[in-house]
């Protein structure tokens, strides 16, 4: 390669990769900025179809246990005695079979889970945290609106109670995010 060439790639290769290059290093340390200020939980970065998805996670006394995430879209009745687009979220333990007898099994972990939705057609928003113990935790039926929903799901496990909802101990924990994308419902 001659000088000339490598000095005439060097001036207009050079300007687009270092933009590109800023470009990427500026997009990571907003996404990183907002992330950390959004979510103090780990994000899953898929949008899944509804109803559900499974999970690997830390259980809080070791091991890890199959968390099924899930979405339902469904019709409830709203104050116009009308049935208008809903949507059911929650985080259920598969290996903590339902109706055992085994006492503590409804009484531990402590859950939380805070469910954030978006109806992509109206502009609607919703946020609602809850808390639980056993192997469930999910919100109901919440009115949505017709249209698509973007719906976030993060549910927390903890070996120690928390009071503050959404939140978890520092050591003995997980928390993780899954995120749907629920069609229009006809009611």
């Amino acid at each position: 390669m001659g000088k000339i060439t490598f000095i005439r790639l060097k001036e207009t290769v050079m300007p687009s990769i270092r933009k590109s290059a800023a470009l990427a290093v500026a997009g990571a340390v907003f996404a990183g900025g907002a992330a950390v200020a959004a979510a103090p939980a780990a994000s899953a970065q898929v949008w899944h179809d509804s109803p559900a998805w499974d999970v690997r996670m830390p259980y809080p006394l070791g091991g890890e246990h199959t968390i099924r995430f899930g979405v339902f879209p469904s019709c409830l009745r709203s104050g116009d005695d009308r049935f208008h687009q809903a949507i059911a979220a929650n985080a259920r333990d598969l290996d903590q079979p339902i109706g055992c007898f085994d006492f503590s099994a409804t009484l531990f972990p402590f859950n939380s889970a805070t469910v954030e939705w978006h109806n992509l057609d109206t502009d609607a928003r919703g946020t609602q945290t809850v808390q639980s113990t056993g192997p469930e935790v999910g919100i109901g039926a919440t009115h949505t609106g017709r249209g698509w929903v973007a719906v976030t799901v993060t549910a927390s496990r903890s070996a120690l109670p928390t009071a503050v909802p959404g939140s978890v101990a520092p050591f003995a924990s997980a928390t993780h995010t899954e995120r749907f994308i629920v069609p229009p419902q006809d009611c």
